[in-house]
Order: structure tokens, then C-alpha cells, then sequence
């Protein structure tokens, strides 16, 4: 089976976000089932895809827009968007695929998806990761934008999709609960969850612990950075040694950085920007409690690699993290960083109960590794595919 994996949503060379190293994990577990794997992308994301998936082939969506020097122009991103979706209509592909696998809900995801679709008569689905509308924080004119975008997605993913995959329990509800408001006919939603590759993070060895903290994110303000100076203002009341280990790159990182400056912790705080996988785990295993300070999530990839590494999680308490990951995290309500940066500093200051809650974490998570659902998810695809043979 030839598989064409449209993520137009990519605009740079180094802020990946979770769900592209899942993509690429995914992608390779295929091809060492037989398959072929090929992504629809822009060529900015080209150098991160080798690095994560390096056999699968790469198409060109976009060879002019590259947003690596100017991650916090959002709303430039606009005309890139609208060029992706134009260059579907004449790209072409190495091989006609046998199903056209949209990235997300992201209207440059759908749009172009059903553009190949018709172009080559393969049937497409959509994995939704997460819904827009239901995050409290859009409130901006691009949001605005953003979430009318996705309501025209929704009526075209229910009315010509084969297949809705939703990455969650709570993300297929809030799914369902769009198509409910534009008074669409319920789609079928299946719920294939993410997965880890756990194995090369169980091989890190352990580390001396550099870090009381670790927050690894991709730099966006729905990830709760701007929470951050609140969160480590109080834990340094009563840990004022401990130190703070950033990973990650995208749009709000230079604002955070300097909020975080104003607040007087320089010192104590270190942004890594992009980093390498390899340089990534070595981060983490020289972290102490691995930290989420996000408001919306449709799964959480990067407290999955938190339990992997044996940190507790301090999170706000999100619906996902409760029905996905079950009494393994510290958990307040939703922006409070206060009360959370108080159960984080009770918890640096028992390393018995890190150690076991670590440990605790690290078991659980084995139960997600990427081999297994990687390859339920393909049996789904290959009968979206089987199926369009039959009916000719």
C-alpha cells in the first residue's frame, strides 16, 4: 500500500512538534510492514523529516516559504497556507497513492487531502489531534480565523472523508460536538490512540540531575509559556537554587524568554531552542519533574517522554490527561500556577516520593509503544483501502 501523508501545516526547519515525530514513527513501523510512506510537505520541514523518518519519500508542497527566521510572524503564514493549497492541484507525486492520509483538520491539511483524492482516486481519511473550538484561549482575529477555517474542514471531512480518526476519547467527542453545532450527520469517529518509541528513551542512560524542571513544548502561548514566570517565581520562594531547562522552539519563545528575564529569573532559567533527539534525551534524563503548564491538549506527547524518563508530571488538569493517563500526574486547575508550583516544590523536596512516582509513571507508559498502535492504526487503513477495492 502507498501511503501519501499530507502536513502542510509545517512552516520551518525547527520547531517539530509532537505530532510530526509521531507521524515519522508511525511512517517507519509501516514501511517495515512493506509499505511505502511518502509526505506531503513544504520544504522548509524537509531536514526534520530526514531526521526523524528517513526512508519515507518527501514531496514538495511549498519550495518558497520558510518561516525559520521569523517564527513569531503568524499572521505571515497566511499566504503560505494559501499557496499549499493552490500547488496540490498540480504537485506531482513519485507514486499515485492508495490512500491520502490528512494530518489533521487544519483546512490546509483537508483541502489539499480531498485535491489528491480526486486527483488519483484514492480514498483519504483525517486523524484529529485536537479541536480548535474547544480551547478557551482563541480569542485573537487570527484565531478567529483559524476557527472559522475549521468549521468549513468539518463539513468537508463529514461529508467526504472515509474515515475520522480522533487520537482520544475527549478530542472525538469534542469532534462530534462541531459536527452536532453545523447540524452535520454524526460521522463514524474511531479513536486510535498516540504512541512512543519508548526504546531508544528506556536506553538513555541516567544522568547526574542538572535540572528541578523541564518543560518540553513547542513555544506557543496555548502551551501555557506565559504561566511560566507565575510558576517559577513561587517555586524559587522555597527552593531558590532550583533551576528551570526549556526545550523547544516556535512562535512565542522570544516573548517568553523575555517575560521570564523581567521576572528575575536569568539565572536560574535555561531556553534550549531545537534540539536534536539524541540531545533532547539527555536533556531529560537529567531533569527532575517534567512540567506542562499547556491548556489544551489532544493527547500529550511530551509528558508521554516525561513518564518514559521516570519524571513525575506536574500538569494542569486537562480532560485528556485524566481519561488517558489515570492518577499519574499532579494535577490543578486549569491556569493555576500558583497551587501547582506549590505541589512541585513539596515534590523537590521528598526525592523518595520523585523516585517512586517516577518509577510508577515509567511502567504505566509501556503501555503505549508506538510498534502496537502504529500497526492497529494501519489495519484501520488498510481497511479503508480494501474496502474501495470492493466497491470498485
Amino acid at each position: 500500500m502507498r501511503i501519501l501523508i499530507v502536513h502542510n501545516a509545517l512552516m520551518d526547519s525547527k520547531s517539530v512538534s509532537g505530532v510530526v515525530k509521531l507521524l515519522a514513527q508511525f511512517a517507519e513501523v509501516w514501511i517495515d510492514a512493506g509499505h511505502s510512506v511518502d509526505f506531503l510537505v513544504a520544504r522548509a520541514g524537509f531536514p526534520r523529516l530526514r531526521e526523524l523518518c528517513p526512508r519515507a519519500g518527501l514531496v514538495s508542497s511549498d519550495s518558497l516559504f520558510d518561516a525559520t527566521h521569523y517564527l513569531d510572524r503568524t499572521w505571515a503564514y497566511f499566504p503560505a497556507y494559501a499557496w499549499r493549497c493552490l500547488t496540490a492541484y498540480w504537485t506531482r507525486l513519485p507514486n499515485a497513492p492508495d490512500l491520502v492520509y490528512a494530518s489533521g483538520q487544519f483546512i490546509v491539511e483537508i483541502h489539499c487531502s480531498r485535491v489528491m483524492t480526486r486527483r488519483f482516486g484514492a480514498p483519504w481519511v483525517v486523524k484529529v489531534h485536537h479541536m480548535l473550538s474547544s480551547q478557551e484561549k482563541r480569542i485573537g482575529l487570527i484565531d478567529h480565523l483559524f476557527l472559522a477555517a475549521e468549521k468549513l474542514s468539518t463539513r468537508l471531512i463529514n461529508r467526504d472523508a472515509q474515515r475520522v480518526l480522533c487520537v482520544s476519547p475527549p478530542v472525538a467527542e469534542d469532534y462530534q460536538s462541531e459536527e452536532a453545532l453545523l447540524h452535520l450527520a454524526p460521522s463514524i469517529v474511531k479513536v486510535t490512540p498516540n504512541g512512543l518509541d519508548l526504546a531508544p528513551l528506556l536506553a538513555t542512560p541516567p544522568a547526574t540531575r542538572q535540572h528541578d524542571c523541564v518543560m518540553l513544548c513547542r513555544m506557543h502561548e496555548q502551551k501555557g509559556i506565559f504561566d511560566l514566570p507565575r510558576f517559577w517565581s513561587r517555586v524559587r520562594e522555597r527552593h531558590p537554587a532550583a533551576r528551570l531547562l526549556v526545550i523547544g522552539e516556535g512562535p512565542h519563545r522570544a516573548a517568553c524568554e523575555e517575560a521570564m528575564r523581567a521576572a528575575g529569573h536569568t539565572d536560574s532559567s535555561r531556553f534550549t531552542g531545537a534540539v536534536d533527539e539524541s540531545t533532547k534525551n539527555e536533556l531529560l534524563a537529567a531533569a527532575r519533574v517534567g512540567l506542562s503548564l499547556s491548556y489544551e491538549e489532544g493527547w500529550g506527547l511530551s509528558v508521554m517522554e516525561y513518564l518514559a524518563f521516570g519524571l513525575p508530571v506536574a500538569a494542569y488538569r486537562l480532560p485528556v490527561f485524566e481519561a488517558v493517563f489515570p492518577d499519574q500526574f499532579l494535577m490543578t486547575p486549569l491556569g493555576d500556577a500558583e497551587t501547582l508550583a506549590d505541589a512541585v516544590a513539596d515534590l523537590l523536596s521528598d526525592p523518595g516520593r520523585i523516585a517512586t512516582q517516577g518509577a510508577r509513571g515509567r511502567e504505566f507508559v509501556r503501555r503505549y509503544d508506538h510498534r502496537k498502535v502504529a500497526m492497529d492504526e494501519l489495519r484501520l487503513l488498510e481497511s479503508v483501502v480494501n474496502k474501495r477495492k470492493r466497491t470498485g
